[in-house]
């Protein structure tokens, strides 16, 4: 019985693929319909057949193709990648062009297109690496890590330990920040807020993440306010947050120490007050640092 059924099962498959492979031609006028052969992949159907001949099939021009059996009088052309994708599989006679995504993007199903890896913003780092069928997933750093920068690929770092080099702890490591060492020497011959100077890009990428455009408009007139040369009201309230993330960046850079030293009250005066107590404490603590080593011989 057994045997029976898997010969039955067997013939019926055969039966299967032999009727996906044939069409019916109808001929209306000249005679009776005729079960003709398809066209194997790759090819296309030049003629149908005839009581007299086969299908004639011929091979697909350059740049088109066929996959499977058929009988279509022209073969399909072949497709072109999108923006942002590269070839993966070139076309040929029985396949089409194959395409993903390039590297750094991936394919969002919501656009139907490939879009940029999300960069990990500070404080954060790469948990799972994007591919071009998903994006990157991020996760905020352990203690004793940190990420200070955006990035697509990069993991959170440990945190600097300043013993192994001789040194002490100026500023104990965040997640968004390194610890920051130093000699006595050091501590005894420099000015606090120039280790505090050291965090302050990364902190300002923070800061501007929460800022409406307003305060950041408010932020950088007191900044150009702060001595040196002052950037007219109308450029900066013009500027876009963008430009004013711009403006803001080459502030930190060339800041003076007493320009540093007022950032707490300036924060505290554009309603962001929290923010500037976090400053204030930081240089607080790297100053006590400095008193610790009075009296050491280093």
């Amino acid at each position: 019985m057994t045997l029976v059924f898997m010969v039955m099962f067997v013939s019926a498959h055969a039966s299967i693929a032999l009727h996906d492979q044939t069409f019916q031609k109808d001929y209306p006028h000249s005679g009776p319909s005729l079960v003709c052969d398809q066209c194997p992949p790759g090819t296309y159907l030049r003629a149908p057949c005839s009581s007299s001949q086969k299908s004639d099939c011929a091979k697909c021009p350059d740049g088109s193709f066929t996959e499977l059996w058929n009988s279509i009088t022209k073969c399909l052309r072949c497709s072109m990648c999108d923006v942002n994708q590269v070839v993966t599989k070139e076309c040929s006679s029985s396949n089409n062009c194959q395409c993903e995504c390039k590297e750094g993007y991936f394919f969002n199903k919501k656009y139907d297109a490939c879009v940029k890896h999300k960069e990990c913003m500070p404080g954060y780092g790469v948990n799972v690496t994007g591919t071009p069928h998903r994006d990157t997933q991020c996760a905020l750093c352990q203690p004793g890590f940190y990420s200070d920068g955006f990035s697509a690929k990069d993991l959170c770092v440990a945190h600097r330990k300043c013993e192994d080099d001789g040194f002490r702890v100026v500023l104990k490591g965040r997640e968004w920040h390194d610890t920051l060492c130093a000699s006595c020497q050091d501590l005894k011959t420099r000015d606090g807020a120039e280790y505090l100077h050291e965090i302050l890009p990364t902190f300002f990428i923070k800061l501007q993440q929460t800022m409406g455009i307003k305060k950041m408009r408010r932020f950088g007139m007191k900044l150009s306010q702060l001595g040196g040369k002052t950037t007219a009201r109308e450029t900066i309230m013009k500027l876009s947050k963008s430009g004013l993330n711009d403006f803001i960046n080459s502030w930190v850079q060339k800041a003076g120490n007493d320009q540093v030293r007022k950032l707490p009250e300036i924060l505290g005066k554009i309603g962001s007050p929290q923010e500037g107590e976090k400053l204030q404490c930081k240089l607080e603590y790297i100053e006590q640092q400095s008193k610790l080593c009075d009296g050491l011989n280093e």
